[in-house]
């Protein structure tokens, strides 16, 4: 009985020191007429170079962006033939400071276009998004 009596003060001592996991930040963006969905790591997004648009160029120009992306998928024989159909530079919701490039490449299946969306943060890392699915009505 004594014993249990101490087993929530053990549990908050413990847990306390245990390292909180880090969720990533969920980017939502309306692109080219899809809602398109990113994971991205806190960390990651600090790491990048803050950027005020009217002082100075971005610190990621579009070519090295597009380069990462071009990277990034070189190796998924999905991306084969994938030609750029957009690519649009944003800021990062509720990080005013951090911006990305969202970019959307296109390959061709049979009868049908297919699109692939990336996310590149202003250190040229790539971010596979996902475009949402339509609602069911």
């Amino acid at each position: 009985m004594v014993r249990t009596r101490w087993l929530p003060l053990l549990l908050v001592l413990v847990s306390a020191r245990l390292p909180a996991g880090e969720f990533p930040v969920e980017v939502i963006e309306s692109f080219d007429n899809s809602r398109v969905v990113a994971f991205i790591n806190a960390a990651d997004i600090e790491a990048t170079l803050a950027w005020t648009p009217s002082a100075t160029p971005p610190p990621l120009e579009i070519g090295a962006a597009l380069r990462a992306v071009h990277d990034a998928s070189a190796d998924d024989p999905r991306m084969t033939g994938a030609t750029l159909a957009k690519i649009e530079l944003r800021r990062i919701p509720h990080h005013e400071q951090h911006w990305h490039y969202m970019v959307k490449l296109e390959t061709h299946e049979r009868d049908r276009t297919l699109a692939h969306y990336f996310f590149v943060l202003m250190n040229g890392k790539v971010i596979r998004a996902l475009r949402e699915p339509q609602a069911v009505k």
